[in-house]
């Protein structure tokens, strides 16, 4: 039932649903989703966390059977291996779901006892997050677990713990320094490389010198949560490297980060390098609301929304089949939501996006060409 208040609130009329054939914000509301409906209260109608109606709603989140379901699966970060950073089974990726979902590591101790256990694992020296890991040794040929960890690791570990309100944690701080030595120039401008594993040689299939889009957005995903002062004067650079990589896309792309029908096509949960991840991780930073990448972005986002009231997904993690978001048969609360607050975030931002994102054919917007072959 919708509360007058509320009724309220969705009579208003709001300049970023201009960009949308219908308002989703009903069907949001009246969601059986507890997740949509409490993030909706807060981040498009955007009522104080002290509203009964949000209480009531976090309340509701706390005793959702789909939402114990992923806490009780929680991946154990002591024992279980990792064998992919986009995997829904990656704890970091469980953590950032719930995180966005609006649980706090002080709301459920399963939640909090995963955190804890990651802040445990931290080379001393670097001050880099470690992850139980295959690991290779190419003389022996022999495959083995060990604590060590990739960048994409770290950078995804120090956001999801700024996410969690740890910015204080001194561990954390120490993470965000490593994460600040590493940011550097790359062949396509500002960013992180991928750099070999530490206490390995091994390191990811890209070319050396290349930026690593994916550690771009991981960094982002948790940066906005500190003040301006503490956040890497290059940051918002390493933000325009990673849109420029959509601007640039029919000359180079990254390897393995294309810009093609995966990447066009909203896949939820927001694992991987996809439309919905990149746009996601810039809607924190003007500077990144107001470049042509991210306009661009918005108009090819808007070609998979259709004239119902929300999202239908189109590509899915079978994992999470029991969610709104991993079917394909009707339209998701979770996916709509997700996609609305960008729509929402930017128009905030910049007014005139509505007006040029409406102009945009996004249609004629090709996919990367591919980069230079490795040299033999």
């Amino acid at each position: 039932m919708v509360s007058p208040e509320l009724k309220t609130k969705i009579e208003e009329e709001q300049e970023w649903i201009r960009l949308l054939p219908n308002d989703p914000r009903r069907f949001l509301i009246e969601s059986s989703e507890s997740f949509t409906r409490y993030k909706t209260l807060v981040d498009l109608f955007e009522f104080p966390l002290n509203h009964p109606e949000v209480l009531i709603a976090h309340d509701a989140i706390l005793q959702d059977k789909l939402v114990n379901n992923l806490l009780n699966q929680l991946s154990d970060w002591e024992k279980d291996i990792v064998t992919g950073h986009d995997k829904p089974e990656y704890l970091l990726n469980q953590l950032w779901l719930l995180l966005d979902w609006g649980i706090k590591p002080e709301d459920d101790q399963r939640m909090k006892s995963a955190i804890e256990t990651i802040l445990n694992h931290q080379d001393d020296e670097t001050g880099q997050f470690l992850a139980y890991s295959i690991t290779y040794n190419k003389e022996t040929k022999e495959k083995y677990p060990m604590w060590t960890s990739a960048l994409c690791d770290h950078n995804l570990i120090v956001s999801v713990l700024l996410l969690a309100g740890l910015k204080e944690d001194k561990r954390v701080k120490k993470g965000l320094m490593r994460l600040n030595e590493l940011l550097t120039e790359t062949t396509q401008g500002m960013g992180w490389k991928c750099v070999p594993w530490l206490y390995q040689k091994r390191r990811g299939p890209g070319r050396v010198n290349d930026v690593c889009p994916m550690i771009v957005v991981d960094a982002l995903r948790g940066y906005y949560i500190l003040p301006l002062k503490d956040r890497p004067k290059k940051l918002i650079d390493a933000g325009k490297t990673l849109l420029n990589c959509w601007i640039n896309r029919t000359k180079e792309k990254p390897y393995m980060f294309g810009h093609g029908k995966h990447f066009r096509q909203p896949r939820a949960p927001f694992f991987w390098y996809n439309i919905g991840t990149v746009l996601d991780a810039c809607r924190h930073y003007p500077e990144l609301v107001r470049t042509q990448a991210f306009q661009e972005l918005i108009a090819v986002s808007l070609l998979e929304f259709p004239s119902s009231d929300g999202f239908i997904p189109k590509t899915i993690y079978r994992y999470f089949n029991q969610y709104s978001f991993g079917q394909k048969k009707m339209p998701s609360p979770w996916l709509t939501l997700f996609l609305s607050r960008i729509y929402k975030d930017a128009v905030k931002v910049e007014h005139s996006i509505v007006n040029y994102v409406k102009n945009i054919d996004a249609r004629q917007f090709k996919g990367s060409k591919g980069g230079e072959k490795h040299k033999k």
